[in-house]
């Protein structure tokens, strides 16, 4: 498959302002499913809305041939995103040539690739349609190097192809043909086809196969003639080879009664050839079913409703340029194209004359890029591999001298960023030689060197050693051939992470991990086996090199267990492996002690009773779905949590189903207090019993608990009632494992700790995920948002931001009550921009109710030199929120690069791009949106020299901050609706103010070769931000008496409406103060005060580590969102 890289072209190419696809579909009867998508008659039909102006997030062409181009490209539009391939041929150039691929024989069916590699061809592209379930016979024509194989089916008469004066054409072909009999001559009805017109005579040739032949019709017969002569009739039509001096006649009903009239021994000749739109002879041929473009117009009745993957050929007006596309489609990442956006593709490309091909999984391209021996799949085909078909159409490229003309150098590993690497480490390169028409060449002795080489240099195998930070070439040499390509080097290596956070393996099983590499910035890279250290227990498992830069585990000790060590340079990281699992019964559901039930909203009917089980009783969970169209509720509950034994890995029950569709859920509890939501079925579409399971997600704190197993029904249109029977609920967990000691996060340093907003820097505030609702005025979430509204007020910021979920439901009171919450608590002191989250359209299913109060779903302005672009996340993406805000984004970004008086952008959408917790539920559903984003705000960075960027985000109900690509992502926390997270970790109550530096000198961000290169900036953030706890009171652990030289921990403890307590550090903005004799720092100023004789005590505000230096009485405060609390200590 085709590896895209995203591209960096920040301001050039990257956003389509015209209507690529039309808005509106044009009058007139549409050409719909009547006409196939596949040859597949069973693949499903997707349907779309309007697509309106589309992105271009990638494109990418290669040359891979004399006068051949290979373009991959990504897009995105309101309809979803489209991957495809667009190869332009240059059938002028007499180094290239076209062709039919097939098999050998009609009725067979390979891969484009296979084809491709036995005729020699370079490229190729799927075919016609065909018989897919029976004879594979195509169903149009099929010219070969002007020699005609079969003809057309039915109406299956278009059909594209080359003529011999090489000019590429789209036209009709018939079969024009006579069947010369002792009784006279009769018309050929059919050549090779899978079947015989009514009434009709067909010729089968050796080039058929082995397949039946047609018996269809009320009567059939059949004529074998061998050189000009009948050897055999029968009533039975027969299948198996045909012999090179053998053709066989199969005449239907009529045309079965004439053949009936010969004998053994009498002479029979045909005669016959296509019949073309046209006075020119083609050289190959293939058939289609829909004109995409004719004359270089979009017919105005193509379908525009319905996608699916697609394959076209088309040509240029003089017929000299050949075009072949093919769209990925049924698949996340590419939703597939209707005729209507087809057709606009190729016209695109330069196609005069267009036509549709088989699509659906026959969809397939395959090129041979320059150096490589062979043509390989650069598609991505809907059924996971190559499907086989019974034709093609080859791109041929003529022998070159097979001299050594240049080079592909490429990194051996395939990675998005394989050609980064830290300083200090290593990069392995290969160079693979091709010759002028892009044949591979062996090659030996290749020279390598890179340039500039202060910041790398080779050896002579290729591997590259980073020296320091900056860009460089890696350049292969063979006397005058050479390539290149890019090198960067990024800052310092600062953390490393595995692909996976746990392995657990069954034995005869195995799994492959990697380990990256990332700067302070966020900046990453795969990082290489021979730069690594590995350190594990061999009799458990053997771990093995790969050359994409991977490892396979082996397991080797059944019940084994034990923790991969990696280090690179001074990091380190642990990877436990557990091999096999065991089954053990949690619950067998005998009756309801320890079980209750409950349910939400409150309309929703709800009971549990005890009835027959699969095995003895279990619990039957009843359930009303029909009162309410808000998403409702009925949860089986462990009352108290269940223990979950060791390590669990993965949950399931028996579940008796009622069909009803509902999602079936579980809610499971760490060792922190972490609840995750976890999927038993996305429906329960099924009747009487069956198992299902689910997996524990990686970074849960053990020991774990199970809180709750229910339905839930988030379609306000399906209205129900049922019941589920629950029996035999078992977990599976892996040998016990020893603990590793964890890495401790650094606390990043937009996050003020011991420190407030510097003086002079302008305010804004940011408030979400209170989730109140107007039926519970006095609810503690209520009580909450007012609190922190009015602490808010108090600090005067200059506006702020409501980033999603202020209500819980989407109710017209509930909004009505928010605007009087607000109103009152807020007033006119600054201006308010609220912008929706999920909850926002809760229960109603629209933001119909939230525009009629608020008015704006999204906010785009600039404040004292910094751009604000706040976007609507309510449905999980931002396409499918409103398409039109991130065709506004990229232009506001492109503006902002280049606005001298924008210094920073700042970015808020609800929903974060990556999600702080493991579970990953709260982070935007379109991981391709999420990334578009990241790429988009980095790239901005770049290209304005070093502009402030900052994205900010709720929702997930736990505060972060992680630097991606060299962009802070801040997940601010809730503010009334309670943690997903662990108290320990950010899940706390809290608003965040944030300080921005009205007159920033940008830092090192004008990529990532120059992450760790000297900054003129003043070393500090040009934003901040100060998280504020909502806090009842605080508490502070230390001793009341110390002695001399003795160092103890001292903490604090921040206590929290509903009894919720956490440490009282970051990610909290707090500051620590002690007496006039007490320093507190950390670093060596911290080590300077030791030595200084000045204090009684130090204390570092990181670690938390009191260290008493003389005897006498002290005292430290500790302040957080203005409360404070102060503790005297005595030193002995």
């Amino acid at each position: 498959m085709l590896n895209r890289k995203w591209l960096s072209s920040f301001l050039v190419g990257l956003l389509i302002v015209s209507s690529f696809f039309p808005v509106v579909q044009a009058e007139g009867n549409p050409i719909s499913n009547s006409r196939s998508a596949s040859s597949n008659k069973s693949e499903p039909i997707v349907t779309v809305g309007p697509a309106g102006e589309t992105l271009l997030a990638n494109e990418e062409t290669t040359q891979i041939g004399p006068g051949i181009e290979l373009t991959g490209f990504e897009r995105f539009d309101a309809r979803g995103w489209l991957n495809g391939e667009v190869m332009t041929v240059d059938l002028a150039n007499d180094a290239v040539s076209t062709d039919l691929l097939f098999p050998g024989v009609i009725t067979d069916a390979k891969p484009v690739s296979e084809m491709a590699k036995q005729s020699g061809a370079v490229a190729g592209v799927n075919g016609d349609f065909f018989d897919i379930n029976n004879t594979k016979a195509p169903s149009g024509t099929m010219i070969q190097s002007g020699r005609l194989l079969k003809g057309p089916q039915g109406s299956h008469t278009l059909t594209a192809g080359v003529d011999e004066q090489g000019i590429g054409k789209i036209m009709n072909i018939f079969l024009q043909g006579t069947v010369q009999l002792p009784t006279g001559e009769h018309e050929l009805a059919a050549l090779n086809q899978s079947s015989v017109p009514a009434g009709g005579i067909g010729l089968y040739t050796s080039v058929w196969g082995q397949a039946q032949r047609p018996n269809s019709g009320e009567s059939v017969y059949e004529v074998v003639v061998q050189d000009g002569v009948v050897v055999a009739v029968s009533n039975q039509v027969g299948d198996g080879v045909i012999e090179e001096d053998t053709f066989i006649l199969v005449g239907r009903d009529a045309g079965a009664e004439v053949l009936r009239e010969l004998s053994v021994g009498d002479e029979v000749s045909v005669s016959y050839a296509p019949h073309v739109d046209g006075d020119y002879l083609m050289n190959f041929a293939v058939g289609g079913n829909v004109k995409l473009v004719e004359n270089g117009t979009v017919p105005a009745n193509l379908d525009d409703s319905t996608t699916a993957p697609r394959s076209a050929v088309g040509f240029s007006e003089d017929g000299q340029t050949m075009i072949l596309a093919v769209v990925d489609g049924r698949q996340t990442d590419s939703r597939g194209m209707t005729f209507k956006e087809l057709g606009e593709l190729m016209k695109e490309y330069g196609a005069y004359q267009a036509l549709n091909i088989d699509g659906g999984g026959s969809s397939t391209m395959v090129a041979r890029m320059p150096g490589e021996a062979d043509a390989e799949v650069v598609n991505n085909p809907s059924d996971g591999s190559e499907r086989h078909v019974p034709n093609g159409i080859g791109i041929f490229a003529e022998a070159g001298s097979g001299e050594l003309t240049s080079f592909a150098v490429e990194t051996v590993l395939e990675d998005e960023y394989s050609t980064r690497v830290f300083p200090g480490l290593s990069r392995s390169f290969v160079g693979k030689g091709h010759d002028e028409n892009y044949a591979p060449v062996d090659v030996e002795g290749v020279s390598w060197r890179a340039l500039p080489a202060d910041v790398g240099s080779f050896d002579e195998n290729g591997i590259f050693y980073a020296k320091k930070s900056g860009s460089a070439v890696a350049q292969a040499q063979i006397q005058s051939a050479k390539g290149t390509l890019d090198i960067t080097v990024l800052g310092e290596l600062d953390r490393i992470e595995a692909s996976q956070s746990y392995i657990g393996l069954e034995m005869g099983s195995t799994t492959s991990f990697s380990v990256n590499g990332y700067d302070k910035d966020g900046y990453t890279a795969r990082i290489e086996a021979r730069d690594m250290e590995l350190e594990y227990d061999r009799t458990v498992i053997s771990v093995e090199d790969n050359q994409d830069g991977s490892f396979t585990v082996v397991p080797e000790q059944d019940g084994g267990s034990t923790t991969i060590k990696v280090t690179v340079q001074d990091e380190v990281i642990h990877l436990p492996v557990t091999v096999g699992l065991t089954t053990v019964e949690i619950s067998d559901f005998e009756n309801t002690d320890g079980w209750s039930f409950t349910k939400y909203p409150s309309e929703v009917g709800a009971s549990m009773e005890v009835v027959d089980g699969r095995n003895g009783n279990g619990i039957q969970l009843n359930y009303d779905f029909s009162t309410t169209t808000a998403t409702r509720a009925a949860y089986l509950q462990a009352s108290p949590l269940m223990d979950l034994p060791g390590d669990v890995q993965k949950l399931g029950l028996w579940v008796h189903g009622d069909g009803n569709g509902a999602w079936l859920r579980t809610v499971i509890e760490d060792a922190t207090g972490t609840r995750y939501t976890l999927t038993l079925a996305n429906q329960v579409n099924w009747t009487g019993w069956k198992y299902v399971e689910t997996t524990i997600p990686d970074g849960i704190q053990y020991p774990a608990k199970l809180w709750r197993i229910y339905p839930v029904e988030t379609n306000r249109n399906n209205q129900y009632t049922g019941q589920l029977i629950f029996d035999d609920l078992t977990v599976k967990v892996p040998p016990e494992i020893e603990d590793s000691e964890a890495k401790a996060s650094t606390p990043d340093p937009i996050i003020a700790q011991n420190a407030v907003i510097e003086e002079g820097r302008w305010k804004f505030a940011v408030l979400n995920d209170t989730q109140f609702v107007a039926l519970s005025p006095n609810s503690q979430q209520v009580q909450m948002a007012r609190e922190a509204l009015q602490q808010i007020v108090a600090e005067e910021p200059e506006f702020l931001v409501i980033n999603g979920d202020l209500v819980d439901t989407a109710w017209e009171e509930d909004f009505e009550f928010a605007k009087q919450v607000l109103e009152e608590e807020v007033g006119d002191a600054f201006p308010i921009y609220y912008t929706p989250g999920n909850h926002e359209i809760v229960g109603s299913g629209s933001l119909d109710n939230f525009l009629d109060v608020f008015g704006e779903n999204r906010y785009s302005f600039d404040h004292k030199g910094t751009r604000f672009v706040l976007l609507d996340s309510s449905t999980g993406s931002f396409r499918t929120s409103d398409f039109d805000q991130l065709i506004e984004l990229k232009e506001s970004l492109n503006d902002a690069a280049t606005d001298p008086l924008i210094k920073n952008v700042v970015v808020f959408g609800h929903h974060p791009t990556r999600d702080p917790l493991p579970t990953n539920n709260s982070q935007l559903s379109d991981r391709k949106e999420a990334k578009l984003l990241e790429n988009w705000l980095t790239e901005f960075r770049e290209a304005s020299n070093g502009k402030g960027a900052i994205y900010i985000s709720g929702h997930a109900h736990n505060i972060g901050l992680e630097r991606v690509e060299g962009v802070p992502y801040m997940v601010t926390g809730s503010a009334g609706k309670a943690p997903y997270g662990s108290p320990g970790n950010g899940g706390f109550y809290a608003w965040t103010m944030f300080g921005v530096d009205p007159t920033p000198i940008p830092e090192h961000a004008f990529g990532p070769d120059q992450a760790a290169a000297p900054s003129n900036a003043r070393g500090k953030e040009w934003i901040q931000a100060e998280v504020k706890p909502i806090l009842e009171s605080i508490t502070i652990d230390a001793p009341e008496h110390l002695t001399v030289g003795e160092t103890v921990e001292v903490s604090a403890v921040g206590h929290q409406a509903g009894n919720l307590d956490f440490p009282l550090s970051y990610p909290a903005s707090v500051i620590w103060q002690g007496s006039d004799d007490v320093f507190v720092g950390a670093g060596d100023a911290l080590e300077r005060a030791k030595k200084s004789n000045k204090y009684r005590a130090v204390y570092n505000f990181l670690t938390g580590e009191l260290t008493a230096l003389r005897s006498g009485g002290i005292s430290l405060k500790v302040i957080a969102n203005n409360e404070e609390v102060e503790q005297e200590i005595i030193i002995d």
